[in-house]
């Protein structure tokens, strides 16, 4: 049977443990790249089954949540998406808009993870930076 966009949803915000809050700030940059704009109403509707989004809203929480847009529609289909991920480069990490969990990292938790990274790096005998 086919689910919809509202059920799958509540799904994937349940097993990511993500509040509406959670999904519009991870949401920012696609709405900036794809200069489509998402408010509280309109994603508050589409959880509660209210409405129905569009194509453009659509293609935005399929890149926000990392799933494809067929399975957020509802469809029998695989979840994943077939976009490749972005790389990355973690001596970046502060230009970036870091989530753990759902909620943003303040600067001295990125400084932190990344002396991590560069203490693992320098353990491992990495010469190549």
């Amino acid at each position: 049977m086919k689910e919809n966009t509202a059920q799958r949803l509540a799904q994937i915000m349940n097993e990511r443990n993500l509040r509406q809050v959670d999904i519009l700030k991870q949401s920012e940059r696609f709405q900036k790249e794809l200069g489509i704009k998402l408010g509280k109403s309109a994603l508050s509707q589409y959880v509660s089954g209210k409405s129905i989004p569009d194509q453009d809203k659509l293609v935005l929480l399929s890149k926000t949540l990392g799933v494809s847009e067929a399975w957020l529609m509802g469809y029998d289909t695989n979840e994943s998406t077939d976009v490749k991920k972005e790389s990355i480069d973690l001596s970046n990490l502060r230009e970036n808009v870091v989530l753990f969990d759902g909620k943003p990292l303040s600067d001295d938790d990125v400084n932190k993870i990344a002396q991590i990274i560069e203490l693992s790096l320098g353990v491992t005998g990495r010469d190549d930076k």
